[in-house]
């Protein structure tokens, strides 16, 4: 995935995503709200990482009326929910994806590149950490800084 470019999914297949997502909000026995409906459909237009500011900018084209605090609360209650996770990409602001699309991130701290590498990066990290501190952790929620191949 290393330098890979984002590129929307076809509409039939994010419909078909978001009816998913929705209806396991549903099972879970959350409500379906219009904001809601949205900040997740915003979420799959993205296709990739999206801030909350992004996700606002999304939401209003179609619903002006859905302000920043909504967004934050549904964001959360979606993570809560195991349909988003938040990433933090060094100093900037958190971003967030769908959760059925987990990986870890590797920050470039010269030029600031993004490469996504599989989840499973960390799994002998993981493994040892929770075996020798009886600590869960997770690695997805900040990226692995330093130096990528053209600034090392």
């Amino acid at each position: 995935m290393a330098g890979r470019t984002p590129r929307a999914a076809p509409a039939e297949v994010r419909a078909r995503r978001l009816d998913e997502i929705l209806d396991g909000i549903r099972a879970a026995g959350e409500r379906i709200t219009v904001a809601r409906r949205a900040v997740v459909s915003a979420l799959l237009a993205a296709d990739g990482h999206a801030t909350a500011e992004g996700l606002q900018a999304r939401v209003q084209v179609a619903h002006p009326e859905v302000h920043m605090a909504t967004i934050y609360r549904n964001l959360e209650a979606l993570e809560r929910l195991g349909v988003v996770e938040h990433t933090h990409l060094g100093h900037g602001p958190a971003v967030y994806h769908l959760a059925d699309a987990l990986h870890q991130h590797l920050v470039c701290e010269v030029c600031g590149q993004v490469v996504e590498v599989p989840a499973t990066l960390l799994r002998e990290v993981e493994d040892d950490v929770r075996a020798t501190y009886g600590f869960v952790m997770r690695p997805g929620h900040f990226a692995l800084v330093g130096r990528c191949a053209r600034c090392a």
